[in-house]
Order: structure tokens, then C-alpha cells, then sequence
């Protein structure tokens, strides 16, 4: 059975640190493949106006890892559009990759939030969590609420990994470029090309 981890999230830009902490997470559980998944509106973040588009933000993720043999682009979120709840994405990814092993890669930070999620027990019962260490962060509190509210057979669908410690943010990057300093070292060369070329986040909006 394949093993199939997808990575989600804004990458409003991605970043070294994403790549880090899945290329780490990646040569530890044996991945067949990493999706990175770009949400198209995420749940959490409805109330943001500084985005950079879509199409912008996928052009960006695709720049990021077409050095990584093991690492791929999905634009399923963007495809289907509206709110991107990870429960209908996985369901998704199930008819994809009907005879696929699926996990969700996430941060020790989202993983104290878990339980808030949409269709979060019903979400457990379909993947596995992979929690990607944060520095400050405790993932057992998070695993304590989900036991809690829904069993302990939910702490069996959390998997911990240990990934390079990384203090850099989309946010620092975003406020970086709107103030004219410079962001060389914290996205790949590609994507920070392209940011320049395409004149993304320079302008408070």
C-alpha cells in the first residue's frame, strides 16, 4: 500500500522552513510521496486581505519543490474553491489515491487546535496526524483534548516527528518585503524571484 502525506497549508509565501520540516518528516516515516496541498480559502484565515492569489501562491509551491523527487502539487483546493476544510479534501484524495495509506502533516502548534477542526473525529478515523515539532509548543495538550472529547483511540492517530528548529514565518517574510528588506535565505531562489518579479506583499494593503 502506498503512503501518501499531504502537506497543507496558505504558503502566503512558502518557505525554507516548510521544506525543511517535510523533507525531515519525509526521510523519517518513509513517505512514498508529499503532496503540498495550497488552501484556496482556509477556515482559519477568512478574515486575512493580504494574500497573494492563488494563482500566485501555487505558482510559488510548485518553484519550491521541483528539486524534491518525492515532493508534488495538488490544486485540488483551488479546483474545487470555496472554504478548504481539510475533511472534505481528504475524502477527495481518497477517490485520487483510492488504495493509498493517507497522513496529514501539521505543526505541533495546529495540533493544540485540533479539536476545533471541521469533522474532526470523522477526520481521525480516515487519516493519521504527523506532528512536526514547534519550539513553545506542547502536542500533548492537544492529544489530551482530543482523548477527552472523542476516546483514547484518537491518540493513536498522532505521530511525532522531530524536524529542524526554524524561526522563519510567512509573516516576517510578508512584513520583511513590505518594509524593503531583504528575504535572501528564507525561500528558495526561485520563489524569491518570483516574488520580486511579480511585485507580491511590497505594498501594505
Amino acid at each position: 500500500m502506498e503512503r501518501l502525506a499531504i502537506m497543507g497549508g496558505t504558503f502566503d509565501p512558502i518557505h525554507i522552513g516548510h521544506l525543511r520540516m517535510t523533507h525531515a518528516v519525509q526521510r523519517q516515516l518513509k513517505f512514498d510521496k508529499v503532496v503540498f496541498l495550497p488552501a484556496y480559502i482556509p477556515p482559519h484565515k477568512q478574515t486575512r486581505s493580504d494574500f497573494a492569489s492563488w494563482q500566485d501562491r501555487l505558482a510559488m509551491v510548485k518553484l519550491a519543490v521541483q528539486n524534491y523527487a518525492d515532493f508534488v502539487v495538488s490544486s485540488l483546493e483551488f479546483d474545487r474553491g470555496g472554504i478548504s476544510y481539510t475533511y472534505d479534501t481528504v475524502n477527495f484524495m481518497q477517490e485520487l489515491w483510492p488504495d493509498a495509506e493517507i497522513y496529514l502533516i501539521i505543526g505541533e502548534d495546529s495540533l493544540t487546535q485540533l479539536f476545533t477542526w471541521y469533522r474532526v473525529q470523522d477526520l481521525l478515523r480516515l487519516v493519521h496526524f504527523v506532528a512536526a515539532e514547534r519550539p513553545g509548543y506542547e502536542g500533548e495538550e492537544g492529544v489530551a483534548r482530543l482523548t477527552k472529547a472523542y476516546g483514547s483511540w484518537t491518540a493513536e492517530k498522532i505521530i511525532h516527528a522531530e524536524v529542524p528548529e526554524t524561526a522563519i514565518s510567512s509573516t516576517e517574510i510578508r512584513k520583511r518585503l513590505r518594509e524593503g528588506k531583504p528575504i535572501r535565505g528564507m525561500v528558495p531562489m526561485a520563489v524569491e524571484q518570483y516574488i520580486y518579479e511579480n511585485g507580491l506583499y511590497q505594498q501594505e494593503k
